[in-house]
């Protein structure tokens, strides 16, 4: 693309498109994305990235994949889209629902699909109140969540998010929503908090607080993702699953980010051998390739929710729930999974990445808190490693690492000063390799500027 192009493009850009979490200050030079080939994305210019974070931890099986746009074009060339109200259905989303089911934990019986992570979550969330409402205990209607979680933008998802930067200037939150937790990133004894363990009596004494006979569930993300990847203690999730059951609440596994291979797993509390009520996921069901989202429930969630007379039924929609091309390719994404053996690709690669970021902050002294699971790792850039102390804010040192990767070849994203990487899980053994390789040249000039 030459530069007056370009330039056209930018301009009509900024004048017209209001992008995610948008503010123009941040969007002088954006690069604009010609293609995908594999891992790598191919911009304007034509160079070329490795996409380290999948995008937005989505395109699971990598960029231009032709049998994905097949399977598209197949489908729409018959029926792109059809109602799927009462009455109505469709075969891809009929046999998707039983694979996700199938793939997902064994207590699961069925999915309610829609478009986005916040979509799963927003139909979790009702679904819980509804749950309880017919089991003749409608006061049960709030919704636990934890410090620096991420849940979605929507008014009641991000009301759920316990990340405060999304809070300003949106009004009151849902008043139902209880990020239990919810504390800014700080230092305590020398050191950051993991948000993904903080005590978790924090979330008891909430319940005590708020009345168990008062909350409909709490939701929890196995490996936190936006807020900076922390994974929870191997502890943890069992001793969350046995709280919610001593007190009659339901369990939201927030899956948008680690389902369907992310982990080394299909789905993450794989890892710690717990089960939930319910399942929200996105992303990498269909690499977004086409936007669909699943909220997948239990067997005693899905029988009480459709267990009532029809004049209660579970009045919640979404215009493209069940989307006929969307299950064609999710269908066909899930098919290459297994195929491929991504899931076992991502948990050998995953190892690999983890010991090169063990590597990395073995040779610099400001590199450290090396953390994921499977292929999502993050790290810390930090004062002085064995101190445990990060840069002041104003240094800037994470932004400066994002900026130095991204000059070099690699695309990922920060949180403060930790850096975050996940993948497409096709990614090579030499691959990886080459994207620490890049980080380490990063880090070294980064390291040398502050």
């Amino acid at each position: 693309m030459d530069d007056a192009r370009y330039q056209e493009l930018v301009a009509t850009d900024r004048a017209h498109w209001v992008h995610p979490l948008h503010h123009p200050a941040a969007h002088q030079a954006p690069i604009l994305v010609e293609r995908g080939e594999g891992i790598y994305l191919i911009g304007h210019d034509g160079k070329r990235y490795i996409d380290g974070l999948s995008a937005l931890w989505n395109v699971a099986v990598g960029h231009g994949r032709t049998e994905l746009a097949q399977a598209a074009a197949e489908q729409m060339s018959r029926a792109a889209f059809t109602s799927n109200y009462v009455g109505y259905s469709n075969p891809p989303a009929i046999e998707l629902a039983a694979k996700v089911v199938d793939l997902c934990y064994p207590n699961m019986q069925a999915a309610f699909f829609g478009n986005s992570g916040s979509e799963s979550n927003e139909t979790n969330f009702k679904a819980a109140r509804y749950y309880w409402s017919v089991k003749g205990r409608p006061e049960k209607t709030k919704i636990i969540s934890r410090a620096e979680a991420y849940h979605g933008n929507t008014l009641a998802a991000m009301s759920m998010t316990g990340m405060k930067i999304y809070y300003p200037n949106f009004g009151p939150r849902v008043g139902e929503a209880i990020p239990a937790a919810s504390v800014e990133p700080k230092l305590a004894g020398g050191g950051r908090i993991d948000p993904a363990n903080v005590d978790i009596e924090r979330i008891e004494e909430t319940i005590a607080d708020e009345g168990a006979d008062t909350i409909a569930a709490i939701i929890a993300e196995p490996v936190q993702g936006a807020g900076g990847i922390h994974v929870a203690a191997d502890g943890y999730f069992p001793r969350l699953r046995e709280i919610c059951d001593e007190n009659d609440i339901l369990l939201i596994d927030d899956e948008v980010i680690t389902g369907f291979g992310r982990t080394g797993r299909w789905f993450a509390l794989e890892h710690y051998g717990v089960l939930p009520d319910m399942v929200s996921t996105a992303k990498a069901l269909t690499s977004a390739y086409i936007p669909m989202a699943a909220a997948v429930w239990s067997k005693d969630v899905h029988e009480t929710i459709t267990g009532t007379d029809p004049g209660t039924r579970f009045m919640h929609a979404y215009t493209n729930s069940g989307h006929t091309a969307a299950a064609a390719v999710a269908l066909r994404n899930l098919q290459i999974f297994e195929d491929e053996g991504l899931v076992e690709n991502a948990a050998a690669r995953g190892a690999q990445l983890r010991a090169g970021l063990e590597t990395l902050a073995a040779n610099h002294a400001n590199v450290g808190n090396v953390r994921g699971l499977g292929f999502m790792q993050g790290f810390d850039l930090l004062q002085d490693a064995d101190g445990n102390t990060p840069f002041p804010m104003e240094a800037g040192a994470g932004m400066k690492l994002l900026e130095e990767a991204t000059q070099r070849g690699l695309i990922a994203r920060i949180r403060l000063d930790s850096y975050l990487l996940a993948p497409p899980l096709i990614t090579t053994e030499q691959q990886v390799d080459d994207l620490l390789t890049i980080l380490d040249d990063s880090v070294r000039a980064v390291v040398a500027g502050l």
